[in-house]
């Protein structure tokens, strides 16, 4: 069961926080403070996501992640389920991801006008 560590930018915070990447098996948990999201294997079906959504979970922190972001973990952790990732495989592909939406994150706009809305 591997465990990555990842720094996600948080605009309300002003700083990186660290988000905590359970692969298991049966479930890929994600997990910062006390938030948590839970993507839960189904045979034959899509996996359930259950928990905090985890739009909202980095809503929460004023990040906005690309559209279908909890797709794309899920799509991860599928490939890593399967076999068709290594561990340190999947970690390099989380990493990519995780640089993704930070640099959307610090690519919102600054001005006054748009730090009331986002």
């Amino acid at each position: 069961m591997p465990t990555f560590q990842q720094e996600i930018h948080s605009p309300r915070r002003g700083h990186d926080d660290t988000y905590s990447f359970v692969f298991e098996h049966n479930e890929l948990t994600i997990s910062t403070h006390s938030r948590q999201a839970v993507c839960t294997w189904r045979e034959n079906r899509d996996p359930a996501w259950s928990g905090e959504p985890l739009e909202q979970m980095l809503a929460n922190e004023n990040i906005c992640p690309p559209e279908d972001f909890s797709g794309h973990m899920s799509h991860l952790w599928q490939a890593w389920r399967r076999g068709e990732l290594q561990d340190s495989e999947a970690e390099a592909e989380l990493q990519a991801l995780v640089t993704w939406l930070n640099a959307i994150t610090r690519a919102k706009p600054r001005t006054d006008f748009w730090r009331r809305y986002f």
